[in-house]
């Protein structure tokens, strides 16, 4: 899917990818996160969106919706996005105009509601941060996701998976890329932790050095090439080249540049989604850059 000259989203791995022609960052940007709700059934020891706000409502959600013309993809986050009884309908709103993806635990899986997903998203994002014991200390129930990541699967409905590292966890990655491989996700992507909400209360022996990632993620490209992992796999260290990549609108629409390293709460407020474009937004944002080179895999890790 061609979404710019020279940028395509390939579908199969559902990332952005560089074709042919020169690559511009002006006008709009590759990829939004939209906040639809912060009420979770988790409680992950590493979330940075721990302040309580309202949902926003169908009504808003269409407005950000038409405020959002031309950008290629949405992700409809949270919290935990499939706690809102009126999922099916905030889909309603943004299939057909967007690369719709949804960050999720797995562990609401009702049938009526896997048969929606299949039809109006066009890949999931779970949260999995290793074996068992892992998992289930540091974000939530493993078997429990795991059960919804073979429901998603039943279901055929494409998936990828996301592993917040930290220094406890890191001798599990190995073992975590090969859960990707078993479950035919399309991506892992290791993330380091923001210290920020309930992130603040890791010890400061948590965080990974840059030395310590780059040391780990030499680990994973040699063994994924020993086993033959399928999935691609990333991984996201907080340097000057990813600062503000990202676009993250919080329910009440306030839209920000995150992660920004010297603001208190780790955001840079660029505009209100519900009241101007993302246009507007956009040309407010001094990551312009950043957010290209992130998404295109040229600043963060991958293999």
């Amino acid at each position: 899917m061609k979404v710019k000259e020279g940028i395509f989203f390939n579908r199969n791995s559902c990332r952005f990818e560089v074709g042919q022609g020169e690559i511009s960052s002006d006008g709009l940007p590759l990829s939004v996160i939209l906040q639809v709700t912060r009420r979770c059934n988790f409680s992950c020891v590493f979330c940075s969106e721990t302040e309580k706000m309202d949902d926003p409502t169908l009504e808003e959600l269409q407005k950000i919706r038409d405020n959002l013309y031309g950008v290629p993809r949405i992700y409809l986050s949270g919290g935990e996005p499939l706690l809102r009884k009126d999922l099916p309908e905030i889909l309603d709103i943004f299939y057909g105009s967007f690369v719709v993806g949804l960050p999720t635990n797995a562990v609401i899986h009702t049938t009526e509601l896997m048969k929606i997903l299949k039809e109006r998203v066009d890949f999931v994002n779970i949260g999995l941060d290793g074996p068992r014991n892992v998992t289930t200390r540091i974000r939530g129930d493993y078997d429990k996701i795991m059960k919804g990541i073979h429901r998603f699967k039943e279901y055929g409905i494409s998936l990828s998976l996301s592993c917040v590292v930290l220094s406890s966890t890191k001798d599990a990655i190995l073992f975590t890329c090969q859960i990707a491989d078993l479950v035919e996700a399309k991506k892992l992507k290791l993330i380091l932790p923001i210290p920020k909400g309930n992130a603040l209360d890791l010890s400061a022996s948590e965080y990974l050095s840059l030395e310590e990632s780059e040391a780990i993620f030499a680990d994973v490209r040699k063994a994924k090439e020993v086993y033959g992992w399928t999935p691609k796999i990333t991984l996201t260290t907080w340097g000057p080249d990813v600062e503000g990549y990202s676009l993250l609108m919080y329910p009440d629409g306030n839209t920000y540049a995150w992660p920004v390293y010297d603001q208190p709460d780790k955001v840079l407020l660029l505009g209100n989604l519900k009241e101007i474009s993302i246009r507007d937004i956009w040309a407010k944002n001094p990551y312009k850059r950043n957010h290209y080179n992130k998404y295109l895999g040229k600043s963060i890790f991958v293999a």
